[in-house]
């Protein structure tokens, strides 16, 4: 019998391991956070750079987690009506704080009493990581917007930073095979854009299905994301 273990198994389950570790250290900055913003610690601002660098890191495994259960055919959408109100409240609170240390502010905006089927964790998921972007380039501000537009859930984040670069802008209305090269210039691996491509085409409604669409300009000027569930 052979016993010997597929690497890519080996991997995902150090990754895994990996996530947890991160989980418990993410726990433990929040800890100190709070007590360090009580005593007024001159400090605190390292504290938020090291949360900002763990916490995408824990995001980029659990991405890396996914797109390993994906290729296992072991990732399905758990889909569920969620009030869109409380999904934004709870992305918002979830970053805010770490927005402000830097001087952004972060605005939700949302149609009222919107409520909408689709998997909560793995959408999160792709609006922590374009949050998490923001951080790097946004200047003042982030907005983010749910609304309807021809029986889709639109949910867009945008920005006043400079923009997304040309190789990774994507036409709504027209959804390309995923292309991009890792930049090692920028440290750029396009997995956020390839893990946000795959949650939206997770989620179908009869002839309906998800997508994608990264755009700038805006009522802010800078980069918007879009992402569409049925």
């Amino acid at each position: 019998m052979d016993n010997k273990m597929n690497f890519a198994d080996i991997l995902a389950s150090t990754l895994h391991d990996t996530k947890n570790s991160l989980g418990v250290l993410l726990n433990n900055i929040d800890d100190i956070i709070v007590s360090c913003r009580e005593k007024n610690c001159d400090r605190h601002e390292e504290f938020y750079a090291m949360q900002y660098e763990i916490q995408r890191l824990n995001n980029s495994l659990i991405r890396l987690l996914s797109l390993y259960k994906a290729e296992k055919s072991q990732l399905s959408a758990n889909i569920d009506y969620q009030a869109i109100e409380d999904v934004l409240d709870e992305v918002a609170t979830t970053h805010e704080i770490l927005l402000n240390s830097r001087g952004i502010h972060l605005y939700t905006e949302s149609e009222e009493g919107l409520f909408w089927a689709f998997d909560r964790n793995l959408v999160a998921g792709v609006l922590d990581n374009v949050i998490n972007n923001a951080f790097r380039y946004a200047q003042n501000t982030v907005k983010i917007r749910a609304f309807t537009e021809n029986g889709y859930l639109v949910l867009q984040i945008e920005d006043d930073g400079r923009g997304y670069p040309p190789s990774m802008l994507i036409n709504e209305n027209k959804q390309p095979e995923f292309k991009q090269e890792i930049d090692f210039k920028t440290g750029s691996t396009g997995l956020g854009l390839y893990f946000s491509l795959m949650v939206a085409g997770m989620h179908v409604n009869n002839d309906k299905k998800g997508f994608i669409s990264v755009m700038n300009g805006g009522s802010l000027g800078g980069g918007i994301f879009s992402i569409y569930l049925p």
